[in-house]
């Protein structure tokens, strides 16, 4: 399982298409609950299956269902699980946040939890360093990763050793050892700027203040650094380097809903925009969409109008025949399938817009 937002899931056509969101917890007994919930909704998905698929399909499906579910580590979950299946796709997918109960059945994935989960959780690069040694971890969500860079200096005396060798003009041994450690400073950054060149991860720095500093008035990469941690962080742990990260990623999601939110106003304000979903829907369709902006948690069903072009949210939706279970979800797929962005923002926040809004091409 991973927590990674599947590409190939964006768009997929298939009759049909299931996707369970599931709540869970990581720790026993709470994860029996789970595991015997799951087997409900296992039987929802199946009635739904039966009732619009037939039996032959409906077992196939239901096979490749049971057989995602038996592959499942009950005592690894976070806090979300999505499991998507159809003839050709079987995913199952940790979310590191709370999630709504979901059983989908349509004719494609729905997606919204898995974006929301790869924007809530930026690739961030942790460069940890103090004099003894550098670690430089890649991070998204609660995974880190090891990164090893050959030309990274192990510590100041790998500097020392080479870069500087004392003689007469060191016998001020502060001022020697200053020299130093700005030396090994100026060779972190210089390495980073080369391995992060073309990938343009953020960075976020942890370290002593005086390092902190240095890095802040002389680095190369300050467009690229997110954020500074003070303190010692030599022997820091995995989970703890998350929690002292955690402010910057945040404060890095609220920027982004700021700029998006001022991106609108600006959009209004010239007509390049598109607001309610029914409106936004036609947008999206014809492939105009560049930024949609999206109340987090909203969601709604509606059926198709007289095209493809045209969706109606009314009384008849519940009994249409062709209806779409969350038209945001689908709204969401189109505009990232034409190159488009999506930005979630906090509930309430697009109330004048009706809860979704898309700033469009042209």
């Amino acid at each position: 399982m991973n927590s990674t937002l599947d590409s190939s899931l964006i768009g997929t056509k298939a009759f049909p298409a299931v996707s369970i969101i599931v709540p869970t917890h990581p720790q026993y007994p709470q994860y029996k609950l789970d595991r015997d919930h799951l087997q409900h909704l296992l039987t929802e998905a199946e009635q739904q299956l039966l009732e619009h698929h037939g039996k032959q399909k409906a077992n196939m499906i239901m096979d490749r269902l049971h057989s995602a579910v038996n592959g499942i580590n009950f005592g690894a979950l976070t806090q979300g699980l999505a499991i998507y299946v159809s003839s050709e796709v079987q995913r199952v997918i940790n979310l590191p946040f709370e999630v709504t109960e979901k059983v989908i059945v349509d004719d494609s994935f729905e997606i919204r939890d898995l974006l929301y989960a790869a924007k809530l959780n930026k690739h961030f690069l942790a460069l940890i360093i103090s004099q003894n040694k550098v670690s430089t971890l890649f991070g998204f969500g609660n995974l880190f990763v090891p990164v090893r860079y050959g030309k990274m200096p192990k510590g100041v005396r790998d500097v020392m050793n080479q870069h500087s060798l004392p003689g007469w003009d060191y016998l001020d041994t502060k001022a020697y050892d200053e020299k130093n450690i700005h030396n090994y400073l100026r060779f972190i950054d210089q390495v980073i700027e080369e391995e992060n060149r073309g990938s343009e991860f953020p960075v976020i720095v942890l370290g002593d203040k005086k390092i902190n500093g240095y890095i802040r008035n002389h680095t190369r990469n300050g467009k690229h650094i997110i954020g500074y941690v003070d303190g010692n962080y030599e022997h820091i742990t995995l989970p703890e380097i998350r929690k002292r990260v955690e402010p910057i990623l945040q404060q890095l999601s609220e920027q982004e809903e700021r700029q998006a939110l001022e991106q609108l106003g600006a959009a209004i304000g010239n007509g390049h925009y598109a607001a309610g979903v029914a409106e936004v829907w036609r947008a999206a369709a014809e492939a105009r969409g560049r930024l949609l902006v999206v109340e987090k948690d909203y969601r709604i069903a509606a059926r198709f109008g007289e095209d493809n072009y045209t969706i109606l949210v009314d009384d008849a939706v519940e009994t249409a025949r062709h209806k779409i279970a969350d038209a945001v979800d689908d709204i969401i797929e189109m505009v990232l399938q034409n190159n488009g962005e999506v930005v979630f923002v906090g509930n309430g926040r697009l109330e004048q817009q009706q809860h979704i809004a898309l700033i469009t091409r042209y």
